[in-house]
């Protein structure tokens, strides 16, 4: 983990990370042993990195009482769109899981109603992703507020404080007498750093249905672009070893439920090698 300030909830022991995709990337992650991660500033929501701003927005009025004191401590750590539009992030790639096993709103995202869900063993495919991949950051994403807001405090509260030796109020009033103040400076860069991370993994509540499980990386040597609506999407791919996936089951859309969508699936596992359970998805839609 590339910074241990970084709280993030992981998967526990026999726990399943679900990937909703189309029917071209399950046959291209069980043909070739391979992820895609999407350039973090091209999700399907391109300003959900912004939305961190309201937090930190929030717990600064808590902890900095003077105004001008105040403004100038945001000013200094949102500048340059740290966050709004991937600032800082824009080198990052993501690839995201879900806990959630059968979500009408995964499907409608990642296939409209008509994909596949692959759904692995948690812990073993982090295992095996880590094999020829460095993970920055993984983890669930947060939804709750209390929960954001609680991450940012103790950024600002404790981690800052502890690693610079000094309190987050002598913080800033040593920038509020001097904002050029070495220290001021540095707690500024460093909760900018931290932050940009949480920026990744925050999300408003009403997404909460998603149970998000992100993997962070780092850009690569090459990227890559696969077409979308149009227009070009930059990934990077992340490479598994040449062996069987810890695949537990596959889930096919409701919108599927025709008998050579599973047909067509039970043979290519077979064909590999695999035996695992192919259901359809428990939701019943109306036309």
């Amino acid at each position: 983990m590339a910074n241990k300030q970084i709280k993030l909830k992981h998967v526990k022991e026999a726990s399943t990370l679900y990937h909703y995709t189309k029917c071209n990337g399950v046959n291209g992650i069980l043909e070739n042993n391979c992820f895609w991660a999407t350039k973090s500033d091209f999700l399907n929501d391109p300003k959900e990195f912004s939305y961190i701003e309201a937090i930190i927005r929030d717990i600064c009025k808590e902890l900095i009482k003077n105004e001008d004191w105040r403004e100038m401590f945001l000013k200094d750590v949102l500048e340059e769109k740290v966050f709004l539009d991937g600032g800082r992030n824009k080198e990052y790639f993501i690839l995201s899981f879900s806990k959630c096993r059968d979500s009408i709103t995964m499907w409608s995202e990642f296939g409209n109603k008509t994909g596949y869900n692959i759904g692995f063993d948690g812990k073993k495919i982090i295992k095996r992703i880590e094999e020829d991949n460095i993970i920055e950051y993984h983890g669930f994403v947060l939804y709750e507020k209390a929960q954001q807001k609680e991450a940012i405090r103790k950024i600002l509260n404790t981690d800052l404080p502890e690693e610079l030796e000094m309190s987050f109020s002598n913080i800033i009033e040593a920038g509020a007498k001097n904002r050029n103040n070495e220290i001021y400076r540095k707690a500024c860069r460093k909760f900018q750093k931290i932050a940009a991370v949480y920026a990744m993994f925050f999300k408003h509540s009403a997404f909460k249905e998603e149970e998000e499980y992100r993997f962070i990386f780092k850009k690569k040597a090459e990227v890559l672009y696969r077409e979308k609506d149009g227009f070009l999407i930059p990934y990077i791919e992340i490479p598994l070893s040449n062996r069987l996936l810890p695949v537990k089951e596959i889930v096919i859309a409701p919108k599927n439920h025709i008998d050579l969508a599973k047909k067509g699936v039970e043979y290519m596992m077979k064909e590999k090698g695999y035996e695992v359970e192919i259901r359809l998805s428990d939701i019943s839609l109306r036309y």
